[in-house]
């Protein structure tokens, strides 16, 4: 019933936190592996370790839900050995018994709180650029770049891993939205970063769960006005950059294992 309110901040050092996937692929409800045959004929898997996000881009379109993908930079995919025994999935086949998926009782067929499933949509979204809401933003898209750098070294390591190194992490908001004043003109103009708004975009649900960004020190990399044609609204493109994340909260109902 309570929700639990995450802060993130940024890691600035040349470690990144990382995290590891599993592929599984089965053939039945048994998710342990065939480790008796030469070649694995029940259970497919491949864990991927030591990934790192290296792009997370976000995307909330008009009438549509937000959406987010994720580009990762691997360490690396281990294959398990014939002599390896491994149950995948931690021995759960059924979606619904997972740790963090809400339903009624063990049994049920109905979740708990559908709500918790919804996604975020563009309509209950708020964006703050330059001081003020742009009410007529009909896109965004956001896209964080940690710029890692593939590295090998002689003598270091074999060829089955990889080591990465973070550069410069960059952040970039792209919108279209309509015209209202020359507010967009006049900041692309701007010799020196805004560093007296913070760029502010929060997505909420009915739930009360909520995803909360604020960015500062930010300029106007690109801003493109068109020539109008003599029916409808004048529709811009804008590309702003902001050099730091100023806050990032997440309130969800979800636990976030680490």
């Amino acid at each position: 019933a309570n929700s639990i309110t995450y802060k993130f901040e940024e890691a600035n050092g040349e470690k990144l936190p990382s995290f590891a996937l599993e592929q599984t692929m089965a053939k039945s409800s048994t998710l342990t592996t065939n480790t008796a045959s030469d070649s694995e004929d029940t259970t497919f898997v491949r864990i991927a370790r030591g990934n790192r996000v290296n792009t997370l881009t976000m995307t909330a379109n008009e009438n549509e839900e937000v959406k987010m993908t994720l580009d990762l930079n691997s360490r690396a995919v281990h294959s398990l050995d014939r002599d390896e025994e491994y149950e995948a999935r931690g021995g759960i086949s059924d979606n619904r018994q997972l740790f963090n998926f809400e339903q009624a009782n063990d049994t049920s067929t109905t979740d708990k709180d559908t709500e918790l499933l919804e996604p975020f949509f563009f309509s209950s979204g708020l964006f703050s650029v330059f001081g003020q809401q742009f009410l007529k933003v009909t896109n965004l898209t956001l896209t964080i770049n940690n710029n890692l750098q593939d590295k090998r070294y002689l003598g270091i390591g074999n060829k089955s891993i990889q080591e990465a190194i973070p550069a410069e992490r960059t952040y970039e908001l792209q919108f279209n939205g309509y015209v209202t004043d020359d507010r967009l003109y006049t900041e692309l103009l701007n010799t020196e970063e805004n560093i007296s708004q913070n760029i502010e975009l929060v997505f909420t649900k009915a739930n009360n769960e909520s995803i909360s960004l604020k960015f500062k020190d930010y300029f106007v990399s690109a801003n493109n006005f068109p020539i109008p044609d003599d029916k409808g609204a004048i529709e811009v493109e804008t590309t702003v950059m902001p050099r730091n994340l100023a806050e990032c909260k997440v309130k969800t109902h979800w636990i976030l294992q680490g």
